[in-house]
């Protein structure tokens, strides 16, 4: 046997075994970790809003029904942010009120697909990168009345982190400016323990094995469940999604090199953390973005968590500097 023929019989022996232990891997089950913990304070954190505007529905490109909450304003700009994981626009009614009443920009607040009323896979997207394309839809969508508008993205937690991402993406360009609230980069060392203070449950094999096999071009199994969300059952209201596939974690979340992502919303730059989330360190989130986008705003407030950041009367007060 010739010299080539071994070194192939060779490389094709561990390929496969690079295979199988893939595999291995992502055939993993994960047995579901329901904390009674509250992690994030569901028990003070939540009250229904007042005057919440009707879900309304745009179609994206693939002819899927997605849903949105709109809060008009006469400005010149519109912001379109994203909420965080497992829930919906819903959560942050009163932030995206107190912006359009104060005539700073009209808000978009989309329900991601996958989640509450959007899309017909809960938990799921089609691809990675979905998202993001579903949120150029929306702002194509935003255009259609003529108006001209300055864009601006801004998400909470993995919202945030999907604002990220979709800046380091092929439609980053669409941005004037990014608003960042306590946002979650899961491979950063910002992240509290690596499960975001005992929120987020990760199947690590299963996502070892996943992120191996599309390192190799092998994403038939993307569809997989990878992640599951710690809210106590009595905090259900059956409108959250518990879990997340590995197109939709994936998608959702800055890519791997995330300072490129980072530095790709330029210094129109917003980014709050409160002193005591429980999901990220807030000096580490400083620091990072510090040291990213020297020139950006970065702050941390006092006395305030992972929730109430999006409440709390200081952030409003920054967005407004910004937007005006």
């Amino acid at each position: 046997m010739s010299i080539t023929k071994i070194l192939l019989s060779a490389l094709l022996f561990i390929g496969l075994c690079f295979l199988c232990i893939a595999l291995l891997f992502v055939l993993n089950p994960a047995e579901r970790a329901v904390s009674e913990e509250d992690v994030f304070g569901f028990s003070n954190a939540y009250q229904q809003p007042k005057n919440l505007p009707e879900l309304r529905r745009y179609k994206a490109r693939d002819g899927s029904q997605l849903a949105y909450r709109f809060y008009g304003s006469a400005s010149d700009k519109t912001l379109f942010f994203f909420h965080g994981s497992s829930y919906h626009s819903e959560a942050y009614h009163a932030l995206a009120q107190a912006i359009s009443q104060s005539g700073l920009a009209k808000v978009y607040l989309p329900n991601l697909r996958g989640h509450y009323m959007s899309g017909t896979k809960r938990g799921d997207v089609d691809y990675i990168g979905q998202l993001e394309d579903d949120v150029a839809d929306l702002i194509s969508f935003s255009a259609k009345s003529g108006e001209k508008s300055d864009i601006y993205i801004g998400g909470h937690s993995s919202g945030a982190g999907l604002a990220i991402r979709f800046a380091g993406g092929q439609y980053g360009h669409i941005a004037t400016g990014y608003i960042l609230l306590a946002p979650v980069i899961p491979s950063a060392p910002s992240e509290n323990g690596g499960d975001a203070g005992g929120w987020a449950n990760m199947n690590m094999k299963r996502f070892y094995g996943l992120l191996a096999l599309n390192a190799v071009g092998i994403s038939g199994l993307n569809g997989l469940q990878v992640i599951e969300f710690n809210k106590p059952e009595q905090f259900w209201d059956g409108t959250e999604t518990l879990s997340y596939s590995y197109r939709l974690n994936t998608s959702y979340h800055p890519r791997y090199d995330y300072i490129a992502d980072i530095k790709s919303m330029g210094n129109n730059l917003l980014v709050l953390v409160g002193e005591y989330d429980e999901a990220i360190d807030a000096e580490k989130t400083k620091a990072l973005f510090d040291d990213t986008v020297p020139d950006a705003r970065v702050d941390i407030l006092p006395n305030v968590n992972h929730f109430g950041i999006f409440t709390d009367p200081s952030t409003q007060h920054a967005i407004k500097s910004l937007l005006q």
